[in-house]
């Protein structure tokens, strides 16, 4: 039987899972100061003063801290993870050490072609992020169908307060539920192209000395890089982790049927 390759990660280990623990605070946060804003509303200011202000309170540290937050998430812990995950791409495909993290038997096609190696890197890439996303869309659409849900039936209740009632649109129509949603399947239409167009790119190319097919390798990993950045949502480790056995599975089919 043969030696199982062994994987080492040290960038998701280091740089992602900071990440991710910021995302999961500030998820946290968020339902915290949504709870916060409809107490706010429930609790009466002249029958409970000391309530009311410990509310109040409560509620501008809560946004406080869910802006902080957010805004390192967006401006340190994703820009510094994303620039090593291309640093060690660009390491891998060129064989030249751009940065000393560098993962093994992450990237395991064999070409020696730089440009070639890349576009097989992308395309490995990609298969795997549209499949991730595709499976965190699927828990998202229900998530946001069970949101819409309980909105309609509180506008519909005559006897629900107004005021209630856009304190839950304001949560449901917030970054972390509707905009979430739809970046991520933006995301995942974004990542399903590039698959597409790199599939179609090495199926028909005969010559990969050619400029046409640098230009659309180049072209490629621009997409892709940049549709991270535009989406601004990460890739959830938990489901790599459980599709990782059946994806790298078909992916093998992929490539032998590529010959790549």
């Amino acid at each position: 039987m043969a030696d199982q390759i062994v994987k080492i990660d040290p960038i998701r280990k280091r740089y992602y899972r900071p990440l991710e623990l910021a995302e999961n605070l500030s998820d946290w946060l968020f339902y915290i100061v949504a709870v916060l804003s409809i107490l706010a509303l429930v609790v009466n200011q002249t029958n409970s003063p000391k309530m009311y202000d410990l509310v109040q309170g409560a509620f501008v540290v809560g946004v406080l801290a869910l802006f902080s937050i957010g805004l390192g998430v967006r401006l340190y812990w994703t820009p510094r993870a994303d620039d090593k995950r291309r640093q060690d791409l660009l390491s891998n495909s060129f064989s030249v050490a751009i940065t000393h993290e560098q993962t093994v038997g992450y990237y395991n096609n064999t070409q020696t072609n730089p440009l070639k190696r890349l576009c097989v890197s992308l395309l490995e890439n990609s298969f795997f992020s549209k499949n991730v996303t595709l499976a965190m869309a699927h828990d998202e659409r229900i998530k946001i169908a069970l949101y819409a849900l309980i909105w309609v039936i509180a506008l519909l209740n005559r006897s629900t307060d107004l005021a209630l009632i856009v304190s839950i649109a304001q949560a449901i129509f917030s970054e972390q539920i509707i905009s979430r949603w739809i970046r991520l399947e933006w995301l995942r239409m974004r990542f399903e192209r590039v698959y597409e167009n790199l599939y179609r790119l090495v199926q028909t190319t005969s010559d990969f000395d050619k400029d046409e097919f640098r230009v659309r390798v180049i072209e490629a990993y621009g997409e892709y890089e940049t549709g991270k950045g535009y989406g601004g949502v990460t890739l959830s480790a938990k489901v790599f982790e459980q599709l990782n056995s059946t994806l790298s599975s078909e992916w093998d089919q992929i490539r032998q049927m590529l010959k790549v």
